[in-house]
């Protein structure tokens, strides 16, 4: 049966439902990107939802996850597959996924037929990013161990830094003045960075689970420092890869300096209080309002944009990522997705 898409208007209150961040910034974007970008997130969301959910066995959530990825790396095409991936979605999550997630999920393929009718090579960037990190996290589910930063590079990746390929791929689609080669060099460790704030964020919560996603102790305020100097790293590839975009291409560069500055003025508040519990470790909504505020106006210039990054960071230490060595050892990217998925 052919499912009617999912509208703008309906796209866009599940986005501001499962997420006030990308509800804020994917406006900054011109259209039609801000429709790819949005329905690219709420794939990806769809797909977190499954690999969180606390009732629903793991089994359950690896075999749905490898189907949809494998689904996703032929094009979401319709028929009996994906009527039947969506059946059993609501099924085992209807008794613990939140209410705005377990919406989304119910409307999972109205949004797939709105994937549909994008551009082919939209179409075959957010399918690719999809299945990979879709296979990605049915891999996590088996047990994350995070020994050295080499782990945690490789988890990252599959929950963020496929996201960072993913985005570089459909803005230098809708530029063709855009260097789509240096975009994709820098682009994992722009996800990693945004993965790796979330983290050390979120890192109370998660140790209360019994979960730890940082080399060392996550409770230790030294590792949390470490990791800080780490994550600052990822944060300046990321400004080089705003920086990189052409000034016509105003809308982009003020949906990744946006992105970019909030995690830094977060990095900041964990760095000032290391033992922090996740809820002390927000911005405010006045330090994002004067955030938009400023990045609107420094995202126009390289000299602005490094202006602003300076006032942030100040203090703040930092450790060099090589972004490129990065990408050249997690990246499935450029990877047959039929070899990727036979793992």
């Amino acid at each position: 049966m052919h499912e009617q898409a999912m509208s703008i208007s309906e796209q866009n209150r599940h986005l501001q439902k499962v997420s006030r961040t990308f509800a804020l910034t994917i406006p900054l974007l011109p259209q039609p990107l801000a429709d790819y970008v949005a329905n690219a997130y709420l794939l990806c969301r769809i797909a977190d939802t499954v690999e969180d959910d606390p009732k629903a066995a793991v089994p359950v959530k690896q075999a749905w996850l490898r189907d949809f990825g494998a689904l996703a790396a032929q094009g979401f095409p319709e028929g009996k597959s994906l009527e039947d991936l969506s059946s059993r979605a609501r099924a085992f999550l209807k008794e613990g996924a939140v209410a705005s997630e377990y919406s989304l999920v119910c409307d999972m393929e109205k949004a797939l037929s709105r994937t549909r009718g994008f551009p082919p090579e939209t179409l075959k960037a957010i399918s690719r990013g999809v299945a990979i990190l879709s296979r990605g996290m049915a891999e996590s589910l088996n047990g994350v161990k995070i020994a050295c930063f080499a782990d945690l590079d490789r988890y990252c990746y599959f929950v963020a830094g496929v996201v960072g390929e993913l985005l570089a791929a459909l803005f230098a689609q809708s530029d063709p003045g855009i260097d789509a080669e240096k975009l994709a060099a820098l682009s994992v460790s722009f996800g990693e960075g945004l993965q790796l704030t979330n983290i050390l964020k979120d890192r109370s919560q998660d140790l209360r689970r019994g979960a730890s996603y940082l080399p060392g102790d996550s409770a230790d305020p030294d590792t949390v420092r470490d990791a800080a100097a780490v994550t600052l790293g990822h944060l300046e590839n990321a400004m080089e890869f705003t920086r990189g975009l052409p000034r016509r291409s105003l809308g982009i560069r003020r949906f990744c300096l946006m992105n970019v500055c909030m995690a830094a003025a977060t990095l900041k508040i964990i760095c000032k209080d290391p033992e922090g519990d996740a809820s002390a470790l927000k911005i405010t909504r006045a330090q994002v309002k004067r955030l938009y505020r400023l990045c609107s106006g420094a995202a126009r210039f390289n000299l602005s944009s490094a202006l602003l990054w300076r006032c942030l960071t100040r203090r703040l230490r930092k450790k060099t990522v090589d972004a490129l060595a990065l990408r050249a050892q997690v990246s499935v990217w450029d990877q047959d997705l039929k070899e990727f998925n036979r793992y």
